[in-house]
This record gives C-alpha cells, sequence and structure tokens, in this order.
C-alpha cells in the first residue's frame, strides 16, 4: 500500500497550489485528479485579479487579455458602460493556468496523477485510507497521515470525512464560440433569459469568446433561452445546444475540517457569491491550508483541534466578503426587472462610478456593497421600496 504525508483530491487550482506549498517545504504529497488530465471541461470565465501571479509565484504565460472596460445590459436593452482607469482583472486560458500550476506542484516534488478517481475514503487513528479508480489500472489502496478535499462543489467524500460541506449551490453554463476580435465584456441582467442570475460574454483565446450564466433554475434551458435572446446570430454554433455545466457552492462550508481531513477550495465554500469565482479566494485557502498542515507535521497532530486553526483563518478572512456577497444576491434575486432597470438609472448618476473606481476590487467587494447601498443614492431607492424582504433591512441597517 503507498503511503504518504498528504494526499489531495482534486486537480484544479486550490489542489494543485497547495500540492506545490506542502511538497515544497518537503512533504511526501500525492494529488489526485479523476479527470484524464488536468484543465479538462472547465466552466469557468478564467477572469483573476492580476495581482495573484506576483501573490502566488505564477507564470503570466496563460494571460490573453485584460479587462478595463464592462458593458452592463439590462432588461430594457438600456446600457451602461463602465471604464476603470486601469486593468482591473485579466482573464487567463484556464487550460494554461492549471497545468502551470501542475508543473509547479510536480518540480517541486508533488505526484499528480491525473485519470485518477478517489471513489472511497475512511479514517482511523494511524491515518487516512483512499481507493482509487482508473481505466488503466485495477483498484487501489493509499494512505497518508492527513488528506485533502478540493473537489469543488462535489460532496460525495465529505460525509466519509466528517465535514459539512456548503448546502447551497447555484448553476454555471458555459460555451466557447467564433466572436470579433473588438468583442466588450458584457454582463447580461434580466429576468426574461436570466431568471435569478446574469449572463456574460467574455473574450477569450483571438477570434473567440466565453458567453456563460449563472443562475438557479435548470442551466441548460435557462443557457438555450439565453444563448437564443442575446446571440440569435450564433444560433448554428453546436456549442451552444451542449454548454458545459457545473454546480458553484454558495456560502461558507459549515465545517471545513475533522481528524486528519480538511476541506479546501470549493469546497469549503470559498468561493465568491457574487460571480461565483473561486480561483483566488481558493488559492489564499490553500496558503491558509498548508500553513495548518505544516504546523500538525511538525507537532505531529492531525487532530480536529490542532486544524482548527486552518477554518478560523479562513472564515476570519474571507467570512465578511462571501456572507455580504451573498446577501446582496439575495437582494439582487429578489428584485424585479423594473427595479433592476431603475438600478441602471441611478448607476448613470453622479456618485456612483466615481466611488467604483474609488473603492472597487475585482476580489474584495464588500466594502464596496455596502458602500453603494448606504451612501449613493442607491440607499435611497432601495430604502423606498413599499415592500421589502426582512434580509434587506438588515443589509441596509
Amino acid at each position: 500500500m503507498s503511503q504518504h504525508d498528504v494526499a489531495i483530491v482534486g486537480g484544479g487550482p486550490s489542489g494543485l497550489y497547495a500540492a506545490r506549498l506542502l511538497a515544497k517545504s518537503g512533504l511526501d504529497v500525492v494529488l489526485f485528479e479523476k479527470k484524464p488530465f488536468i484543465g479538462k471541461d472547465i466552466v469557468c470565465t478564467g477572469i483573476v485579479n492580476g495581482e495573484i501571479f506576483g501573490e502566488y509565484d505564477i507564470s503570466r504565460d496563460s494571460q490573453t487579455g485584460v479587462m478595463q472596460t464592462v458593458r452592463m445590459v439590462g432588461p430594457k436593452e438600456e446600457a451602461v458602460f463602465y471604464h476603470h482607469p486601469s486593468p482591473f482583472a485579466v482573464i487567463v486560458d484556464r487550460v494554461a493556468f492549471d497545468l502551470d500550476l501542475a508543473s509547479q506542484a510536480a518540480a517541486a516534488g508533488a505526484e499528480v496523477m491525473a485519470g485518477t478517481e478517489v471513489s472511497d475514503l475512511s479514517v482511523d487513528t494511524e491515518g487516512v485510507r483512499l481507493r482509487t479508480a482508473s481505466p488503466a489500472s485495477s483498484p487501489k489502496e493509499w494512505k497518508a497521515r492527513m488528506a485533502v478535499l478540493a473537489t469543488g462543489c462535489h460532496h460525495r467524500l465529505h460525509d466519509k470525512a466528517g465535514l459539512e460541506p456548503p448546502r447551497k449551490s447555484l448553476h454555471g453554463a458555459q460555451v466557447e464560440i467564433p466572436a470579433p476580435d473588438e468583442a466588450d465584456t458584457s454582463i447580461f441582467l434580466g429576468k426574461s433569459y436570466v431568471r435569478g442570475g446574469f449572463g456574460w460574454s467574455v473574450p477569450s483565446l483571438p477570434g473567440k469568446m466565453k458567453v456563460g450564466l449563472i443562475t438557479r433554475e435548470a442551466p441548460l434551458p435557462a443557457f438555450r433561452k439565453f444563448a437564443a435572446a442575446r446571440f440569435p446570430g450564433a444560433a448554428g454554433e453546436d456549442s451552444l445546444r451542449s454548454p458545459g455545466i457545473k454546480p458553484i457552492s454558495q456560502g461558507m462550508a459549515a465545517k471545513s475540517v475533522a481528524d486528519r481531513i480538511l476541506a479546501l477550495g470549493e469546497a469549503a465554500g470559498q468561493v465568491k457569491t457574487t460571480t461565483g469565482g473561486g480561483i483566488a479566494y481558493g488559492l489564499l485557502g490553500a496558503r491558509f491550508a498548508a500553513e495548518a498542515i505544516l504546523e500538525g507535521y511538525h507537532r505531529g497532530r492531525f487532530d480536529t483541534a490542532a486544524l482548527s486553526a486552518y477554518e478560523r483563518r479562513w472564515k476570519t478572512v474571507l467570512g465578511r466578503e462571501i456572507t455580504v456577497g451573498f446577501w446582496a444576491w439575495k437582494v439582487f434575486a429578489w428584485m424585479s426587472e423594473s427595479q433592476i432597470s431603475s438600478l441602471f438609472d441611478i448607476a448613470k448618476s453622479d456618485g456612483v462610478f466615481p466611488m467604483i473606481q474609488r473603492r472597487g476590487d475585482f476580489d474584495w467587494q464588500s466594502g464596496l456593497i455596502l458602500d453603494l447601498l448606504r451612501k449613493t443614492s442607491v440607499f435611497d431607492y432601495v430604502k423606498g421600496l413599499s415592500s421589502k424582504p426582512a434580509f434587506l433591512d438588515r443589509l441596509l441597517n
């Protein structure tokens, strides 16, 4: 039976970065990814804060563009263009981005095993036992001193580990289609084609753009309706009929640590509840996880009490962002189309865009959300609504 210090289940950015940090610190690390290769079939726009490259020592080779202007389209076809003084985010090719992280993890000494699914997991006083299956080999058992679940919004192993994953989720759907090179990044708001969410188009590779949505509804019919309404000229694209689909965690995990186990990234709810993006929060969570694991390794302890420092730290740093974003999402999902249209009129007034320029941060959005609600004409408008749910009053006061 193969034995390691740490077994990581999931080969997304958070799992790969944790593998790199732990292996670089001298631990014996194995990472399992069930897809046949790292980066396959990712449903993600690939929009990240440009600061993460320096913060986490990640190559910029995957960068395909920058974001400085965004067009927002409302329910009545009203449009608002926002132009930031400088690029506020970058667009990456997610396959190249993830492969670079995998390469760095392997170079640090981690064993990265794609095409290998963890089918079972158990914990005892001596460690964690994992059972894997692969198309190329017979089932195999592994043992590690502890395990990390970086499985995204897939929680099959959480119950076996004694974890309590995020209980709420949304649905994402996306395709990549041909587009003119000068296409803008656009956000589409309106319940007539995206209920309980929003749609987008984002330039990706040269001559391509990603078209997608995030919604509470069944994603496939919602996406087809959205694509027909917003991109009728691309109706012949086969990909528009069969988009990539994934669940997206919404809110923090109630319990992200247990004896010899911790959940990381989207598996712990380390996701922006405004946009569904999880790369930046997952990388930060991986750093906190590696610190806690290394401390446990040096102390010879991997029990819940020893690992709880990880949960306290990530929830302290990310909790406000995730919670404020969650309530802001509920407000948006509750609003009618006419109310959303009114917000477009407000957005064109003085005070809103200057505040976004001063307070806007692609990853840390809670301060801007609360200031927009409390310090602009948005407050007066929302406060004056004759019928408001109780949670909206709590957010305003």
